[in-house]
């Protein structure tokens, strides 16, 4: 059976060689999807809140987020990590003050933390300057498998609102998407040197680099960023001003070397089965 009846599709050519096909792994929050802002407002707010009950607003903002993190590290991104941060924080700056008239965490202080930490979920997702239009274009030549750390319910939401078609997609609530990707992998049967996970985190989605090829877009720096870039012997990393360089200098390029990969390898099989045919 030729290979292109299940990678050729009207409108679509996700044809890699050797009867394997295309894809692009794309990160939604910070790639996509604005994210970080909203996250930063919330705790804008939160620092305001407890500024107005008597504490430094900084040391609230940053009791917060510490324990955000640990929180996120050990039980994965939940929706309701950020509020409860929150409401912990505030309760820990209660204890931790001396005026007696505090000790008692007030239950409406904590209620406004719960409605400031769930603030940034469910809300109509913001979408970066010609991510849609590029990735439409992508889809002619790729799968596009979206992939994301969170809630299952939020971002099922995120990308129902976004406009976004994806093939497949990837939600996990912790830090795991080189060891996701590595099975979509191998349950598509994708080839990894003509695909690329797309991301904003160089620590994060970097990772995904010894699976694949991986372009990396500077929208917002992700939460687990340090400085050092990834590498790989075998995959290409790539740095990108936005979505419209991500198209010319990735994802065409992405295209340009699988199709001439694909000739490269019709050509020797031809000429290999020229080779064998017997002399009539």
């Amino acid at each position: 059976m030729n290979h292109k009846s299940t990678c050729s599709m009207p409108g679509r050519n996700l044809c890699a060689p050797n009867g394997k096909v295309s894809a692009l792994f794309i990160d939604l929050d910070g790639t996509v999807m604005v994210c970080d802002p909203y996250f930063e407002q919330a705790r804008a707010r939160f620092g305001y809140l407890m500024k107005l009950h008597g504490f430094d607003s900084e040391e609230a903002i940053k009791l917060c987020k510490g324990l955000y993190m640990r929180n996120m590290k050990v039980h994965g991104v939940e929706r309701d990590q950020l509020a409860l941060a929150m409401e912990e924080a505030y309760k820990t700056l209660c204890r931790s003050h001396k005026g007696a008239k505090r000790m008692k965490p007030a239950q409406e202080v904590l209620g406004m933390c719960r409605d400031i930490g769930n603030s940034p979920f469910f809300r109509e997702p913001e979408v970066f300057p010609s991510a849609l239009s590029v990735l439409n274009r992508a889809r002619h030549n790729f799968l596009l498998i979206g992939v994301t750390m969170g809630n299952r319910e939020a971002q099922k939401y995120k990308i129902s609102q976004s406009g976004l078609f994806l093939d497949h997609f990837i939600i996990t609530p912790f830090d795991n998407k080189r060891e996701r990707v590595a099975e979509l992998i191998l349950d598509l049967n994708i080839d990894p040197n003509h695909s690329a996970f797309i991301g904003n985190s160089a620590q994060s989605d970097g990772q995904c680099i010894s699976e694949t090829n991986v372009v990396l877009v500077p929208f917002e720096k992700g939460v687990f960023d340090k400085d050092d870039t990834p590498t790989s012997d075998k995959y290409t990393f790539m740095r990108v001003r936005d979505w419209r360089d991500a198209e010319e200098r990735a994802i065409m390029r992405l295209v340009r070397r699988r199709d001439r990969a694909a000739q490269v390898l019709e050509a020797a099989q031809s000429s290999k089965c020229a080779r064998c045919r017997p002399e009539q």
